[in-house]
């Protein structure tokens, strides 16, 4: 769903604002939360949260929604290939790092095997599914390094805070109080600035933007729901792969031809996600 969700925002690019495409999946993620809750007869859960985990919540999805944000934008200086390898490569060394200091989530040596496998492979992807020339604007990778590295720091940030916050609430409850706050944070400075971008988009991009915003919203609901159930450290390396599944979408939708490199680097992905959940 990420993927999806990346794979459609690319072509907005420089259309839109990166904050505006981010926030939409957000708004998404809020409402089907909330249909979830009312459908399962649990939006008395929404109350029920404590203050404390109300801002813990918050706090953790605003990180995570900047860290997209981080990421969208850096597609202006780097190829969306390359800044997925370096940001999702940083989102795993941090959490596993975090999460062993902080929260004492464990570092198995089946997770060590596991993670190596899956950066290496999508180090070997970084490239995408073709050998093209590259559409990043050359010397710009010194440029992008700052809000690809923010990226991978933020999304660790915000996957601690939801595994400490989800122990004690529902997940699903969780997953709409926390992307709420960078929801109705946007709505409040789009109101003070007029910058409602979504009503001046052609017809074309009109598309792409609900489509991206349909798969971003499901993706930060059904990521949410697995922090629930698995380390931190195992939800992060398994989201790491989201550039592998982007590629393959190019292959299948796109044409785009699977190189030799390319399709060693997914072998080694699926290698690296069996050890992790067989």
């Amino acid at each position: 769903m990420w993927a999806l969700a990346t794979v459609l925002a690319k072509p907005m690019i420089g259309r839109i604002r990166p904050s505006t495409i981010v926030a939409t999946h957000a708004w998404v993620a809020v409402i089907v939360g909330a249909i979830l809750l009312v459908a399962l007869g649990r939006l008395d859960q929404l109350t029920s949260t404590s203050p404390s985990q109300v801002l813990l919540l918050g706090l953790s999805g605003s990180f995570v929604v900047v860290g997209d944000i981080f990421l969208v934008r850096s597609f202006t200086y780097l190829d969306p290939g390359k800044a997925f390898t370096v940001a999702s490569g940083l989102f795993v060394l941090f959490t596993l790092l975090v999460g062993w200091i902080f929260i004492g989530d464990p570092v198995t040596q089946v997770t060590l095997a596991g993670a190596m496998a899956i950066i290496f492979g999508v180090y070997m992807t970084r490239g995408g599914a073709h050998d093209t020339a590259t559409t990043a604007v050359p010397g710009s990778t010194m440029a992008a390094a700052p809000t690809v590295l923010l990226a991978g720091l933020m999304w660790a940030a915000g996957l601690i805070g939801f595994d400490l916050a989800l122990e004690h609430v529902d997940p699903i409850a969780g997953s709409t109080i926390g992307y709420m706050f960078p929801a109705l944070a946007y709505l409040v400075w789009a109101t003070r600035e007029q910058q409602f971008e979504i009503f001046s988009l052609d017809a074309t991009n009109s598309k792409l933007l609900a489509a991206s915003a349909t798969f971003g919203g499901f993706a930060l609901v059904g990521y949410t729901l697995g922090i629930r159930y698995a380390h931190a450290g195992i939800v992060a390396m398994l989201e790491s792969t989201a550039p592998i599944f982007a590629i393959l979408l190019a292959v299948a939708f796109f044409k785009e031809r699977l190189t030799a490199r390319t399709g060693t680097g997914v072998g080694f992905c699926a290698v690296g996600i069996a050890a992790l959940v067989i």
